[in-house]
């Protein structure tokens, strides 16, 4: 099972947290990380990482472009 690295944002002046992630492939990270922005209200956006390649970045619906 690969392994994500899930870097999430509070905002752009902090740094985000990082959190390693097991996952089946890339959209099951996707998913996962789309779960933990949804069940806290602590982050804002989460770019989500295999390695060097970089899978996808979300965002809150609440938060402008």
């Amino acid at each position: 099972m690969p392994c994500y690295v899930f870097r999430l944002h509070d905002g752009v002046d902090t740094p985000p947290i990082i959190e390693n992630v097991d996952a089946f492939d890339d959209r099951d990270a996707r998913d996962l990380a789309q779960m933990r922005l949804l069940l806290t209200r602590e982050y804002t956006h989460a770019h989500i990482y295999r390695g060097a390649y970089k899978v996808a970045e979300l965002k809150r619906d609440s938060v402008p472009n």
